[in-house]
């Protein structure tokens, strides 16, 4: 009986190497490939808030040839000496109005350009510009915040918003959930946005109720992104 001696195959060193590297080579188109992506995205979002600051900018401009016409009418009428009471109030109206929307426009133009610069890599929501003021009636307050993540986040951000307010009813602590405070009893406010989000509402206090924290409280859907609880102090 003949018997064959089985081959033994060693690889060779060379073969192995190239399979290595190419390998290698995966691995470093995978990860390039993702971090194009992001920052492909990261690049698409700027430019979004550009277009956004840019159109900002415009109104802004427009806002001040309206001024500059209105004042040129008023100064026209003066130097006519036609003393027109009516026409001059409305001219002084205008100017008012034009004068109050441009400041409005003014700030946002601030913040947005603040998201575009901002180089926070924190991940979640911030609660910023919060501002609170009486209103018209007995116990009556209006509210405003904006709630904003960081342009390189990329994804929407969306979820509900808890509001409520700490203080003293009867000398002992006590808490006021939003819809004990608005007339349409609303349990909460929903949140959908990109980059920003200004929230704004009208709340009613009891009269034997002491306030002294606006509480706001978020819980987005998803669940990569923390929650938020801010307090802050009372101030009108």
């Amino acid at each position: 009986m003949n018997y064959q001696t089985p081959k033994i195959v060693i690889p060779s060193r060379r073969r192995t190497s190239y399979q290595l590297l190419a390998l290698v080579i995966t691995l470093i188109a995978f990860a390039a490939g993702g971090y194009l992506y992001s920052w492909n995205s990261v690049q698409s979002a700027e430019q979004e808030l550009m277009s956004v600051v840019n159109a900002q900018e415009n109104r802004i401009q427009e806002l001040q040839r309206k001024l500059t016409d209105a004042s040129g009418q008023m100064a026209v009428l003066e130097r006519a000496g036609q003393i027109d009471r009516e026409a001059m109030d409305n001219i002084k109206q205008q100017l008012a109005t034009f004068q109050e929307e441009r400041t409005r426009q003014e700030e946002e133009l601030t913040f947005l350009r603040s998201l575009v610069a901002s180089k926070d890599d924190r991940e979640g929501i911030q609660v910023r510009r919060f501002a609170l003021a009486k209103g018209d009636r007995e116990g009556e307050f209006n509210y405003r915040f904006t709630v904003s993540q960081t342009v390189s986040n990329g994804e929407e951000a969306s979820g509900w918003i808890f509001i409520g307010i700490d203080g003293l009813r009867k000398g002992e602590p006590a808490w006021l959930p939003l819809r004990e405070i608005t007339d349409e009893k609303t349990e909460r406010l929903k949140m959908r946005f990109k980059h920003f989000q200004d929230m704004q509402g009208s709340i009613k206090v009891p009269g034997d109720f002491e306030p002294l924290k606006f509480i706001i409280e978020i819980k987005p859907n998803n669940k990569k992104i923390s929650e938020v609880r801010q307090r802050f102090d009372w101030k009108t």
